[in-house]
């Protein structure tokens, strides 16, 4: 992977992050760390890279729904995600760059339930450049091991993000049910009130 990354440069990084989001990125930043890529324009590409590669399977799961639910292999993984979408929801689509194994089933999932495309492009864009960005200066912080050591640490960085995500998902969940309960309670205040406004005018009269 290393030498395919320093002989092509910025276009290997391109697409080599379309197909692995997570190792590359560390690879990439640990190659600008020892000279081989200028800093700004790999991150760029392995960050469009990561989100280009994401785009194609959700418009594949939106333009081919049919054929992708009736594969064994979305059955197979499907599954799983739906499970993980029904816990948190729009946020596993940046979970899934760190749930290894979901992240193909995951776009095509999304695809296939049609969210909107611009919903999908800020969230996925979003989530994209700033997973990115924290595994390539991981791996520009790393630059000195081996790739072997390098990708070794994937899998702690990858907990720690998950972890990092959850959180923040269960923070925004807790934030909207706390809100939508009191929503409800002013609400029901003021049918109270204006029920009781009304008795009033009813017996006045």
């Amino acid at each position: 992977m290393e030498s395919f990354l320093i002989n092509y440069g910025l276009l290997a990084v391109f697409v080599a992050a379309a197909v692995e989001a997570d190792v590359v990125p560390i690879l990439t930043g640990a190659l600008v760390q020892l000279g081989y890529l200028k800093a700004g324009g790999a991150l760029l590409c392995a960050a469009i890279g990561a989100f280009a590669g994401d785009s194609i399977w959700y418009l594949a799961g939106r333009n081919y729904s049919t054929r992708i639910q009736a594969s064994s292999i979305y059955r197979h993984m499907g599954e799983k995600v739906e499970r993980l979408t029904a816990w948190l929801s729009l946020w596993q689509i940046p979970a899934s760059h760190i749930i290894y194994g979901t992240r193909v089933a995951t776009m095509v999932l999304f695809g296939v339930r049609k969210i909107s495309v611009s919903l999908f492009v800020v969230i996925d864009g979003l989530a994209c450049f700033i997973l990115t960005s924290v595994l390539f200066a991981v791996g520009f912080g790393l630059s000195a091991a081996n790739s072997a050591q390098i990708i070794g640490q994937v899998k702690r960085v990858e907990l720690f993000l998950l972890l990092l995500v959850i959180t923040c998902g269960l923070t925004f969940h807790l934030i909207r049910t706390i809100a939508s309960r009191k929503l409800s309670h002013v609400t029901r205040a003021r049918s109270t009130t204006d029920s009781r406004r009304v008795g009033k005018a009813t017996d006045l009269k």
